[in-house]
């Protein structure tokens, strides 16, 4: 069997495993479609409406449109690598929050979500056979993508002591020593774990020994909490030339359904990547890419009040999961809550399944983010406080009675 062909089969595995823990999300959001009373802690899209004065800004701009020369740079189709002004702002807001340089002509492009922005980067960068690691559990769209590629997935356990969840160096070393690309998320769905400063740059020199690439998904990067202090990849000294950033709007600025994302990576990478863009998909389309721009303009920065009711949510879950004396890993970023339902002795699927039935609350078992993962939960921020509140309540109920029935 030739090498692409063994890559080929691999790949399949890779997109049959990551189909299969989809599906069982998607499986159980249907299934919750049939009550009526369902508090859904499940799916990672924000509740939080998109800023009224992002919504205004982005119908100024594209009101303008109509009075543009069609044949221009400026039409309304615009350049496949995303608006100019654009940008130019996204590489702004890198130098004055991150102190980064980046040539927003040459080291970057816009994409349509985030999920174009991973699926193109795998396609400039990875081969059939080629080995991807990437951090166990995981959001399983890394899977699909990599098998798409015909990558090889090397998974990296992560759980070190009980409740931590942070990718080390010495992980990449014992179990990517063959690896041509790293996958790193941080923060990480579906742990809430969130390397250090110190973390990301010893990731970085190491990854730069073993001469392995760094694909560095930071989709969550301004939903960090308790002063917690992280890095951008690119913000490490001698990482640039090797490493490529993703990240985009829905996740900051309550965005999801605009599909804004972008890549940020050295020129040749961009120039991949910007080829396969205008084969495939095209341009982002522009109205969502003024929406992106109208909120990098904004006069009132969302972001802060954002993290501000995420914070009050997480605590909520928090003090619940403690009340029923259930263990959850350490959380300093994203969305979500990883949480251990050992003790119950049921597996965490069907507690999931029986928690739907019987209490109306619908979370994700944590075999849909990994096999291994069989006794752990993942339960969104994504409710509003009273419905969180409720939710716990209901819980607690619950597993009450599970505890009377045990």
């Amino acid at each position: 069997m030739s090498a692409r062909e063994k890559g080929s089969k691999a790949g399949r595995g890779a997109v049959e495993s990551g189909e299969k823990a989809t599906s069982l999300r998607y499986k159980m959001m249907d299934l919750a479609k049939s009550r009526k009373d369902v508090i859904s802690l499940g799916r990672g899209d924000p509740d939080l409406h998109t800023q009224r004065e992002i919504i205004d800004g982005t119908m100024k701009y594209f009101s303008t449109l109509s009075n543009r020369d069609a044949s221009s740079d400026n039409s309304i189709l615009g350049p496949v690598r995303g608006l100019p002004d654009l940008k130019r702002k996204i590489a702004d807001r890198y130098m004055e929050e991150k102190g980064i340089s980046v040539d927003p002509e040459k080291e970057l492009i816009i994409t349509n979500g985030g999920q174009e922005g991973l699926f193109l980067a795998l396609l400039a960068l990875v081969d059939p056979g080629d080995k991807v690691a990437c951090p166990d559990p995981r959001y399983t769209s890394y899977d699909q993508a990599i098998g798409a590629c015909g990558g090889t997935i090397v998974s990296i356990p992560t759980q070190q002591e009980g409740r931590f969840f942070e990718l080390k160096e010495a992980d990449l070393r014992e179990y990517a020593s063959d690896a041509k690309l790293l996958v790193f998320v941080n923060p990480s769905n579906p742990t809430g774990s969130c390397a250090t400063v110190e973390s990301v740059r010893k990731l970085a020199e190491v990854a730069k020994e073993m001469g392995i690439i760094v694909l560095s998904d930071e989709i969550y990067e301004d939903i960090i909490f308790d002063d917690h202090k992280s890095l951008c990849f690119w913000g490490v000294d001698g990482a640039r030339d090797r490493s490529i950033v993703l990240s985009g709007f829905s996740k900051s600025y309550a965005m999801t359904g605009f599909r804004v994302g972008f890549l940020v990576g050295p020129p040749d990478f961009i120039d991949a990547v910007s080829s396969i863009k205008e084969t495939t998909s095209g341009p982002c389309p522009t109205f969502s890419q003024y929406a992106a721009l109208a909120a990098l303009e904004m006069e009132n920065d969302s972001r802060p009040q954002f993290l501000s009711r995420y914070k009050d949510r997480r605590q909520i879950l928090m003090d619940g999961f403690n009340r029923m004396r259930v263990p959850y890993a350490e959380h300093y970023g994203g969305l979500f809550l990883w949480a251990d339902m050992t003790r119950f002795g049921i597996g965490a699927e069907e507690f999931c399944y029986r928690l739907l039935r019987d209490a109306g609350v619908l979370m994700f078992p944590g075999n849909s983010f990994g096999d291994s993962w069989r006794n752990w939960v993942r339960v969104s921020l994504l409710a509003p406080k009273k419905s969180i509140e409720e939710a716990m309540a209901r819980m607690t109920e619950f597993v009450e009675g599970l505890e009377e029935d045990g």
